[in-house]
């Protein structure tokens, strides 16, 4: 790999660098003189998304490092392109990364034992990492020549799920057979859904408590209550829909109260249902715009917040901590989620005084903002 020469901006001119625990170093083929962002959310001792921008020299190369607890999937996005890669940080490890910024699939990847060993495992699945990126060009270039958006979805749908089953069998096969190596974790989401649990819990103690380990809590609070909300969701139906009523829900306020949303409607203001959790940080992320946009139209505007997939102590304290004024309650079992639809978090719906749904919004998106300037401006 080549030398790296450029140095770490931002947080490490304020930390004692020989204490560092974790540094990555790179260089870029195809990139000079740009911006590399780093993203990425420490949840020890307590939850804080941190975001950095590292500067690419003219050779392509770039270093950063930081202190950290525990392991976590770090974003990494070359400013000039958009371009996203996921790299897990560890304590106490040196990663090396060389190739294109285009393609992780084509990295070189080497540093410290750990991951030396991981990229032995990513050279197991990387065929399949492939044969998704061929399925997605072939999409692609059908689009592009016109070809019947239809088919094509379903061509693709299908080459996924064969890729998925055989990916899921061996990603599977390597766990369960290496269930005190910490280089198992990385690949947990590359099983079947079914599986990650059972495989979590066949870890041996010092992979699950070990320096993966708020990684892996948050892998199994999810799982698990996606398990419970499965019950749940095959008792509801999706009854969300633009231009008919809002679905109407009563749950738990902060004190514990049953709140009602029809309680809003009639009073001459509109009204959003945010759907969130404390453990998204795009949700956390998005609560400064939502504040700003609060406060601009609060004589206009209601807001409901709707805890996700969350445990009541960690809501709470979300909601103070971030200051979050508005109305919050919270989902027990994902039937609320399955009646509006939910797919992606935060998810935001716009309800006329009257009740009607306007629209909903997937995501954290200047669309919401724009449409609530022109409904309340």
């Amino acid at each position: 790999m080549k030398t790296v020469v450029s140095v770490v901006l931002l947080t490490a001119v304020f930390l004692d660098l020989s204490a560092q625990s974790f540094t990555i170093r790179g260089c870029f083929i195809d990139v000079a003189n740009d911006t590399l962002s780093i993203g990425y959310v420490q949840r020890e001792p307590e939850k804080r998304v941190v975001d950095v921008d590292v500067p690419v020299d003219a050779g392509g190369c770039f270093t950063y490092s930081c202190d950290i607890g525990y392991a976590c999937l770090a974003e990494l996005t070359i400013r000039s392109s958009g371009r996203k890669a996921h790299l897990f940080f560890v304590p106490d490890e040196r990663v090396e990364i060389e190739g294109p910024s285009a393609s992780m699939n084509d990295w070189n990847i080497g540093g410290t034992a750990f991951y030396q060993r991981q990229d032995r495992v990513r050279q197991l699945l990387l065929p399949f990492y492939r044969e998704f990126d061929a399925a997605r060009a072939r999409y692609d270039k059908g689009v592009a020549d016109g070809l019947d958006r239809g088919r094509l979805d379903s061509i693709r749908a299908a080459a996924y799920r064969d890729i998925n089953k055989r990916q899921w069998r061996v990603a599977h096969q390597y766990i369960m057979g290496h269930l005190d190596d910490e280089v198992s974790v990385p690949i947990l989401l590359d099983q079947n859904w079914p599986d990650i649990l059972p495989a979590i819990r066949s870890l041996s103690p010092e992979v699950r408590y070990g320096r993966f380990k708020s990684y892996i809590d948050g892998i199994e609070g999810m799982f698990s209550r996606l398990a419970k909300e499965e019950k749940a969701a095959a008792a509801a139906t999706l009854e969300l829909e633009e231009g008919k009523s809002a679905p109407d829900f009563t749950l738990n306020d902060m004190n514990g109260k049953a709140f009602r949303l029809s309680a809003l409607f009639g009073q001459g203001k509109y009204i959003v249902v945010d759907f969130w959790g404390s453990w998204c940080s795009w949700c956390i992320k998005g609560f400064p715009a939502m504040k700003e946009y609060y406060n601009r139209y609060k004589d206009k505007l209601e807001i409901v917040g709707v805890a996700c997939y969350d445990k009541e102590e960690r809501w709470k304290d979300a909601v103070v901590k971030n200051r979050v004024p508005w109305l919050h309650v919270i989902s027990p079992d994902g039937t609320t989620e399955v009646r509006y639809g939910v797919t992606a978090y935060p998810f935001k719906i716009i309800v006329s005084p009257e009740g009607t749904v306007i629209k909903s919004f997937k995501g954290e998106t200047a669309e919401f903002y724009r449409m609530l300037d022109k409904l309340l401006q």
